[in-house]
């Protein structure tokens, strides 16, 4: 995957994490561990390969 997409993704993934925030604290903190899981299994799935 290219950069331009990885940067656009990052941002999806940053805008979906902030406008969780307007919702229960709860959920939000879910939506935000869920994003940084993803994210990393993700980049750590790049590098291995």
């Amino acid at each position: 995957m290219n950069a331009k997409v990885e940067g656009t993704l990052e941002i999806v993934a940053a805008l979906i994490v902030l406008f969780s925030a307007m919702w229960d604290a709860r959920v939000s903190a879910i939506v935000a561990i869920a994003a940084l899981v993803a994210f990393g299994v993700y980049k750590f799935a790049q590098t291995s390969r």
